[in-house]
């Protein structure tokens, strides 16, 4: 279903990321080494040379076209490389689909059913979201699991709502998010900002993109800036 590969991934041996209990802090280190990414001759992404750290949010900024969404679907494996390395903990790996939430351009849904029941076929496939988590993620982002409204019938606020919930579903150990402030009203958006803090405070690797600087500079410890497929550090912007 593409509901399910747009948000969630499958677990595999080879894709195995290092877990370190206690306290509920993750330790992971992310390494892109001279990553580009070419179709039909236009460069996409041009030698990215990154190193990311849990506990960090990195925020990343640029135009449409600047390939925030492009840099992120190849983190994800959503896009192959056309070449460059990906270290996780010092050990290639072809993606980051293990223990990611995350939200990339618009979401599919189910329409005709409700937030809490799209949820509820996510986690029956991978079996480990339970019905309470499912209703504390519905919650932390304003939304009632007992609505039984259809998805189809959302705002673009409530949608972009219930994408936060799904990509915060399973409590992953890295979040991606594309515009997660998207069509959000004000208050929404101190909200989100208040869970995606939370998350950096356990330990989590985060990933921002966004068009404008404002929106996710105080949440973030590093921003860079995006053009025509080069990143460039905030400093070098300034």
């Amino acid at each position: 279903m593409v509901l399910l590969r747009a948000f969630f991934y499958v677990s595999s041996p080879e894709q195995e990321l290092c877990f370190i209990t206690g306290k509920g802090i993750w330790a992971m280190r992310i390494e892109m080494n001279n990553i580009n990414k070419i179709i039909k001759g236009v460069s996409l992404l041009t030698d990215i040379n990154l190193a990311l750290e849990s506990g960090h949010i990195y925020g990343f900024v640029g135009d449409n076209g600047s390939g925030k969404t492009v840099l992120f679907k190849v983190l994800l494996g959503l896009m192959h490389k056309t070449s460059g390395t990906i270290l996780v903990d010092g050990r290639e790996q072809k993606d980051l689909m293990q223990d990611v939430g995350f939200i990339i351009e618009r979401p599919e849904y189910i329409p005709y059913y409700s937030a809490k029941k799209n949820l509820e076929i996510i986690a029956a496939y991978r079996k480990v979201a339970d019905d309470q988590r499912i209703c504390t993620v519905l919650e932390m982002f304003g939304l009632d699991p007992s609505d039984k409204k259809a998805v189809g019938k959302y705002s673009l606020g409530m949608k972009q709502k219930l994408a936060l919930s799904m990509a915060f579903l399973e409590d992953p150990k890295v979040l991606i998010l594309d515009e997660p402030l998207s069509a959000l009203d004000a208050d929404s958006v101190q909200e989100a900002r208040k869970r995606i803090l939370e998350e950096k405070e356990r330990g989590k690797l985060i990933l921002i993109a966004s068009h404008y600087p404002e929106d996710i500079q105080s949440l973030c410890d590093e921003v860079y800036w995006m053009k025509n497929g080069h990143v460039l550090p905030s400093k070098e912007n300034k």
